[in-house]
């Protein structure tokens, strides 16, 4: 018997571990067994399982999260998290571009939620170095809680939100604070690949602070979010609670 264990406060996304066996918090390196399991049962058996899809030649796998409706993304190389400069370059691979393509993909979220129609339902999230249990990148894919993309709407027609990131101007969001820009086109590729946007607004060496969600916009592109963690007062940024990982508040 096979459990899934997954919260947005343990990070653990697991369907191979034993109901016998105890998971052990110090052991940051289950997603990349998961991984690795994933790649070499595709190149043997051209079995994606335990994953639900493999691409070797783009590196990349997705696995199931917590709930029917909840998704990860994981390279199939070895990168740690968000702190990892390969990934914030122009030419990195586009891991953003590949989950959304994924989280609205028919045969994904929205063929467990058919209530799940537009983009602007959709959201996806990667938590900080100290939000996160795990050290294997992983981006999470699933519907976004109502309230924030409403919140997100309501900011963009007030001019809370412009195309660019704007310093100490935020929007809250489930009780933090959130730097907000838009993007106008439906590219997560190249020069709009949110670890790249992010690192250019705070900087190479705060990218492990970061927690970063991308949130469909209703007129067409994106909201790119990015929230930062604070070691004085103990916040750990977290983007993934952003997310409504059963897609209970879609109606």
């Amino acid at each position: 018997m096979f459990i899934i264990l997954l919260t947005s406060f343990t990070e653990l996304s697991l369907t191979t571990i034993s109901n016998s066996q105890m998971i052990d918090n110090k052991r940051r390196d289950l997603l990349w067994q998961k991984v690795q399991e994933c790649t070499t049962n595709q190149r043997e058996l051209q079995k994606s399982s335990p994953c639900v899809y493999v691409d070797i030649d783009n590196k990349y796998v997705v696995a199931n999260g917590s709930t029917p409706v909840h998704y990860l993304l994981l390279p199939t190389d070895k990168i740690s998290g968000i702190e990892d400069p390969q990934i914030s370059r122009l030419n990195s691979r586009n891991y953003w571009q590949y989950a959304w393509k994924k989280a609205t993909d028919k045969d994904y979220i929205r063929s467990k939620a058919p209530q799940v129609k537009y983009p602007e339902q959709i959201g996806l999230a990667i938590n900080s170095k100290q939000g996160r249990h795990q050290d294997q990148l992983h981006i999470h894919m699933s519907c976004i809680k109502k309230t924030v993309s409403d919140e997100l709407n309501k900011a963009e027609k007030t001019r809370e939100i412009t195309d660019r990131f704007q310093i100490k101007k935020y929007v809250n969001l489930e009780g933090n604070n959130y730097s907000v820009r838009l993007l106008a086109n439906d590219s997560l590729s190249n020069s709009n690949n949110p670890f790249l946007l992010v690192k250019k607004f705070v900087g190479a060496i705060k990218m492990g602070q970061q927690s970063i969600a991308v949130v469909g916009r209703k007129q067409g592109g994106f909201y790119i979010l990015k929230t930062e963690s604070d070691t004085q007062s103990g916040y750990n940024a977290v983007a993934s609670r952003l997310l409504d990982e059963d897609c209970s508040t879609q109606k």
